[in-house]
Parts: structure tokens; C-alpha cells; sequence
């Protein structure tokens, strides 16, 4: 199922209600936005407009994920339906 731009959007809204829950995720593997960058191989600005609820980066969320981010923080589109 395709989302529409309208429920991105929203599920990016709601993401960055959960911000600061996301960046404890990665403060407990002691990496800021742009050592998580550098880690996967993506810009500073994926990381942090991920965190923001901007963009939904796959990578960044799937690091996110993996690292013990619970999946309601996480309101990825990629896995809406």
C-alpha cells in the first residue's frame, strides 16, 4: 500500500514528537548526528531530518530500529499499511 503525501507527512509530524527519544538511542552508543552519519555512509542532514520527522531515510531508521529504538518512535511510512 502506496502512502499519500498527506500521511508522510503526518507520520513525520508525529516522529518528531519522539525526537528527543530517538537521540537517546543514539547517545547511549555514544554518536552524535554526524558520527551516525559517517557510520552509514549518509549526510548529517539525512540523520537529522530523519530525527526531525522531514525525511523517512530507510538507513537512519533501520540503524534506529536495530539499536533499540522503539517502533512507535519510530513512524516510518516504509512499514505503514
Amino acid at each position: 500500500m502506496s502512502l499519500t503525501f498527506a500521511q508522510r507527512m503526518a507520520l513525520g509530524a508525529e516522529r518528531s514528537k519522539y525526537r528527543r527519544r530517538l537521540q537517546e538511542v543514539m547517545d547511549n552508543k555514544g554518536l552524535s548526528g554526524a558520527a551516525l552519519a559517517r557510520e552509514l555512509g549518509v549526510s548529517s542532514q539525512a540523520v537529522y531530518s530523519t530525527l526531525a520527522g522531514k525525511i523517512h531515510s530507510p538507513i537512519v531508521l533501520g540503524w534506529l530500529r536495530e539499536n533499540g529504538a522503539a517502533e512507535e518512535y519510530l513512524c516510518d511510512p516504509h512499514n505503514a499499511g
